[in-house]
């Protein structure tokens, strides 16, 4: 990534591109955001094995994901269990290569922590037996104390749990939907807790719950003019009693995104961002608009010029411009999309 900005960011997700350097007026230069690595194969009939390895800005190795997944469970049943990205919403699951914006939506890391919510823990997932697609998951994860805004304040023994419900429906032969529903129950950090710290007991009670939706319309005939478009938005609402308030509190964010493929490799892009609504002690006010054009050569490879403004503090605008060159190497697996 090369990008420029008027000053840097307010705050940043784990993977987007850091330009490094003092809090001075003008920022940028050239960044790695990340480089990643998968190992991905089928262990037994009963196991499959997925390890993602990544550098977030060149500075040292993480365990993006470690977990294994069963295959031949009855009934529609399926289990995961390891290091992963939770189900929460529909972005957290997603790997950077697989987002259509260079920058992570704020919500990630205002809600879910500057690396999503992605620790270890237990899944179990459940496609019932209907003739539209519906699966019910859910998930006891341990928060590292310090990882999550929201979580990361309970003690080992007492997990964070998600409940988490998925549909598609086809709307006809050009337009499909993706709907899902969050909730997520756990214990809000103390004020200025970092990362790595222990706990004596656990925070205050704090619940996470949200929606999402992905509206694509594709024509039978997309090879004619390779028109696409695709409407994707997600809702966070957060509600804690959060240590140092005198009461309990909520506050909550969203952002909504359109993509629109115009020729066989061109595609256009917008998005909105907008945290504290109803604002909160934990969360002020703030709003980002982005702006994206993308040359896809392949799929193996891709080009990206995107500007954003961001309000997020009493600092004034942030104008930032980056441009991404990404490609990928081998046969990578499938991501969630």
């Amino acid at each position: 990534v090369a990008g420029a900005a008027n000053r840097p960011r307010a705050s940043s997700a784990g993977d987007d591109p850091d330009f490094s350097g003092p809090a001075e007026k003008h920022t940028g230069g050239f960044a790695v955001p990340e480089v990643e690595v998968g190992l991905q194969s089928t262990v037994d009939p009963y196991f499959a094995a997925n390890v993602f390895l990544t550098i977030p800005n060149l500075h040292g190795i993480e365990v993006e994901e470690a977990y294994a997944v069963t295959t031949s469970l009855p009934a529609g049943l399926q289990a995961k269990a390891g290091v992963f990205r939770s189900a929460a919403g529909r972005q957290n699951e997603q790997h950077l290569h697989v987002q259509d914006f260079t920058l992570r939506p704020l919500l990630n890391q205002a809600y879910l922590g500057e690396d999503g919510l992605r620790p270890p823990g237990a899944q179990v997932s459940w496609l019932l037996p209907l003739p539209i697609f519906l699966r019910v998951t859910g998930e006891a994860l341990s928060v590292a104390p310090g990882a999550s805004p929201t979580f990361g304040g309970g003690l080992r023994s007492s997990p964070t749990f998600l409940g988490n419900v998925k549909t598609f429906a086809s709307l006809g032969e050009s337009l499909s939907l993706f709907v899902g529903a969050t909730v997520v129950a756990g214990h809000a950090p103390p004020a200025g807790l970092a990362e790595g710290s222990t706990l004596d007991s656990n925070g205050p009670r704090t619940w996470l719950a949200g929606g999402d939706f992905y509206l694509k319309y594709m024509p039978p005939n997309h090879v004619t003019n390779y028109f696409a478009l695709s409407l994707q938005s997600e809702y966070f609402w957060r509600h804690t009693a959060a240590t140092g308030a005198p009461t309990a509190q909520s506050d909550a964010g969203f952002y909504a995104q359109i993509v629109a493929q115009v020729t066989r490799r061109w595609h256009l892009g917008a998005r909105f961002d907008q945290l504290g609504i109803p604002a909160s002690a934990m969360q002020p006010k703030g709003d980002r608009i982005s702006g994206m054009v993308m040359f896809t050569p392949s799929e193996f490879s891709r080009l990206r010029l995107q500007g954003q403004r961001e309000k997020v503090d009493s600092g004034g605008a942030i104008d930032e411009a980056l441009l991404l060159l990404e490609f990928s190497i081998g046969a990578h697996g499938a991501h969630p999309f």
